[in-house]
């Protein structure tokens, strides 16, 4: 097994050479096909019918044009959730918050967050980290993390499940005393579920050349009853993975951060893999005793690696099929490697090692200096989230790229996940009178509506049907009434002609609404 040593670099050093990294590949790529200018203004989308959304503008340079064929590409909506890369210069384009897209890069869903909250002496951003679609007490839901981040890099938040209504199904809050991260959260069945949680602990640090009385960020991972916040289980690595173990060094100031857990996974048997980014390592832990049973990478590998096997600052190991294992493999920071990339990794466990299966790469190198992840999907593609890159990829079964976007400037965002969802809005569509012979309208999170039928009056109690549906036009579509009308609805159609949802009545020219509109209430 190769065993390396950060190269202790100045984080400033270390965030020009990955921005000059990310630089490099952001002028290699032309997209193909970007998101509709017409409705795209300094990089996010912009929509009369619903003025407090502006998700942040994708353009797509791989896998962007309709294909004379079937397409490789999996089915289901891009699920993101975009922050700011503070290791640029430049505006975030948009507004954070969790985001359901077209793979054409057209907007499905926002939930528009990034208001400013008091933390201490400072004000930090209100963002969302890890949203995905995901299965709890039986029933597809949405899933996020809300809150702020940390300077160590850890977050201060909730975990959010909401319906396929977008109605909150529950909050998963912190245990006093500790903060709640952002970097994973794993369900089980009987509506239990896996988070991260942290505080700082006062420790001798002698151990690691720091102070005898050295402060350390002490995480834990707990299962939790999801309703009532029970804690079932708990491990923390300081009683079970010696500080020796990490490739960071006690600050000189500040709680030292050893492990930064990243992710959970769990072996078919149900028995938790922890991954650390501080310390390259996974850990095969034994729930019963929380002894750990295997380590994959770091100083005490109980894999040998084969060539090209072995990975650094990693995140996000997840077990796959049978002996597999996949891996983010960051390579930064500090530099290790010469670029990032997506690993699956086959353990021979009778042997004791672990060979490459397949490795993913962008088109040109670049090194992602934090976050990212893998997600297999139906049919054996993988989709990668390249974290602190704006890219997002995914790669048929036989390792080639057949798709790749982009978020704009600064943008980022942990993860990134292809999934399929049907999403019903609980509130009512939207409709806003532009002009005497035009109309927008639009519902945010609805994945159903085929077209548009236009209602129109000379009063609200006296609404008819104004010509023919109009087919749906990406988020928002402009709906022209056979003749002008002193008041306007729409109604939402399915497929079948069904009507799925009806807008509030509106006069003609009035002004647009500025809430959210299917976002959700905590």
């Amino acid at each position: 097994m190769r065993r390396r040593r950060p190269r202790g670099k100045a984080f400033a050093a270390r965030t020009t050479i990955l921005a000059l990294a990310a630089g490099a590949l952001f002028t290699t790529l032309t997209p193909l096909c970007p998101a509709a200018a017409q409705s795209v203004r300094s990089g996010a989308w912009s929509f009369t019918s619903n003025a407090a959304l502006a998700p942040p503008a994708i353009e797509v340079s791989v896998g962007g044009q309709p294909s004379s064929g079937p397409s490789e590409q999996a089915s289901g909506y891009l699920f993101l959730a975009p922050i700011k890369n503070y290791a640029h210069a430049g505006v975030f384009m948009g507004k954070p918050g969790p985001e359901i897209m077209e793979a054409d890069g057209s907007p499905v869903w926002e939930h528009p967050l990034g208001q400013m909250i008091k933390v201490g002496r400072s004000s930090e951003q209100i963002v969302a980290m890890d949203f995905h679609a995901d299965s709890y007490e039986g029933q597809p839901v949405l899933v996020w993390w809300e809150g702020y981040i940390t300077p160590q890099g850890f977050g201060n938040g909730f975990w959010a499940i909401v319906d396929e209504h977008y109605h909150t199904l529950a909050l998963i809050r912190a245990p006093k005393g500790y903060e709640l991260d952002f970097h994973d959260i794993q369900f089980v069945s009987g509506g239990d579920a896996y988070i991260i949680i942290s505080k700082p602990v006062k420790l001798s640090l002698h151990c690691c050349g720091g102070p005898a009385n050295g402060e350390v960020e002490d995480q834990q991972v707990l299962e939790i009853e999801v309703k009532t916040g029970k804690i079932l289980w708990r491990w923390d690595p300081l009683h079970h993975v010696p500080l020796r173990e990490a490739y960071t060094t006690p600050p000189s100031s500040g709680a030292w951060d050893p492990y930064h857990i990243n992710s959970i996974s769990f072996t078919p048997t149900g028995e938790p893999i922890i991954s650390a980014r501080n310390t390259w390592a996974a850990y095969w832990v034994e729930r019963k005793t929380g002894r750990v049973l295997a380590r994959l990478g770091g100083k005490r590998s109980s894999f040998t690696f084969a060539n090209g096997a072995s990975f650094a600052w990693q995140h996000d190991v997840r077990q796959q099929q049978g002996s597999q294992v996949s891996v983010f493999d960051d390579e930064a920071a500090p530099v290790e490697g010469k670029q990032s990339r997506a690993l699956l990794l086959t353990l021979d466990s009778t042997h004791h090692t672990a060979t490459v299966a397949h490795e993913y790469l962008l088109p040109k190198p670049a090194l992602a200096g934090s976050q990212g992840n893998t997600q297999l999907l139906e049919g054996g593609n993988l989709f990668v989230g390249w974290g602190q890159l704006p890219y997002f990829s995914e790669y048929n079964s036989a390792g080639k790229l057949i798709y790749l976007a982009t978020l704009p400037g600064p943008d980022e965002s942990y993860r990134a996940f292809r999934s399929p969802w049907v999403g019903l809005p609980g509130n009512k569509p939207a409709l806003v009178a532009v002009g005497a012979n035009a109309l927008e309208a639009s519902w945010n999170g609805a994945t159903e509506v085929a077209s548009w039928q236009l209602l129109a009056g000379s009063s609200e109690s006296s609404l008819s049907p104004s010509g023919q549906p109009a087919a749906r036009q990406r988020f928002e579509t402009q709906l022209a009434p056979s003749k002008p009308a002193a008041y306007y609805a729409v109604q939402a159609l399915d497929g079948s002609g069904q009507i799925l949802g009806t807008s509030p009545v509106v006069g003609s020219f009035k002004a647009p609404p500025t809430s959210a509109g299917g976002a959700v209430a905590h």
